[in-house]
């Protein structure tokens, strides 16, 4: 299927299996700090942040796509192992579902004509959710730095309109619901306000959070923010939300893979039971 208006960043890092077929479009994030030579376009070129790839990911890539693709009226992102399932492919129920390196070839990858009208029409893809026993800002706490997200919770504050903060609210001190990997599909239109939101509140946090003691993965902070904001932005923006399960390359057993339905679709209702009685009821 061919879409000369549509293009989805396939973010790749290492030599690896991934789609190369139109609408997809696969870019080196990180080149300017790479050792390796994947022979493909790299995101830096132009106007770029390639050089930051280590701690903004595969927002490196996003940043060259804003700033550089022309007439493009559809614009998504993904991984090199990470598509979204549009063809009920995975386990049903699942957030995601993970499939041998083997099979990448066996799976329909397409985005379908309908799909592609809802998002012209302003409609968001994004990744099926998953939820926690607690909030998003408790999960961050736990998982990276805890002073990082008040950071940004106080630049929220500071610097954006009230239906952001009370989105930032909402999602992160009330929500325990999250659409993971920065994937989406959207529009151009919004992809452009998505961009010009993101980045300049990435910016101000980057001012104020000194990463320089990190390690590797803790420095990947402002990808994992971004996870969270995004979120936030279709959430103040009222989009419609197209979630779709996520198709994983993966070789290595996974933990979801061992659940069957039922079980973990008792998992979610104990999860949002305990977030229930612990999330706070007021702004913070």
């Amino acid at each position: 299927m061919n879409h000369p208006s549509c293009k989805v960043l396939v973010c790749c890092h290492k030599p690896d299996v991934f789609a190369t077929q139109d609408p997809f479009y696969p870019i080196h994030v990180g080149k300017a700090i790479s050792q390796v030579d994947l022979g493909i376009l790299g995101d830096d070129t132009g106007d770029n942040i390639s050089s930051k790839n280590g701690s903004y990911c595969e927002l490196t890539g996003l940043y060259w796509a804003w700033k550089n693709l022309k007439n493009v009226s559809v614009i998504g992102l993904c991984h090199y192992r990470r598509y979204f399932d549009f063809y009920s492919q995975g386990r049903h129920g699942f957030p995601y579902t993970s499939f041998k390196t083997s099979q990448f070839q066996d799976l329909k990858l397409d985005i379908p004509e309908s799909v592609l009208e809802q998002v012209n029409e302003g409609a968001v893809v994004m990744a099926k959710s998953e939820n926690f026993r607690h909030s998003l800002f408790q999960d961050y706490c736990e998982c990276h730095i805890s002073d990082d997200i008040r950071t940004l919770n106080i630049i929220v504050q500071a610097t954006q309109s009230q239906e952001f903060k009370d989105a930032f609210f909402k999602v992160i001190y009330q929500g325990n619901h999250l659409r993971h990997y920065n994937m989406f599909l959207m529009n151009w239109e919004s992809f452009d306000r998505y961009c010009s939101w993101l980045f300049p509140l990435l910016e101000e946090a980057e001012k104020s959070i000194d990463i320089s003691h990190y390690n590797p993965t803790q420095k990947r902070i402002f990808g994992y923010m971004s996870e969270r904001l995004i979120n936030v932005w279709v959430e103040a923006t009222h989009c419609k939300i197209i979630e779709k399960p996520v198709l994983w390359f993966n070789d290595k057993e996974d933990r979801l893979s061992q659940y069957p339905l039922f079980r973990y679709r008792l998992r979610v209702l104990v999860n949002n039971i305990a977030h229930f009685f612990s999330k706070p009821r007021n702004p913070q």
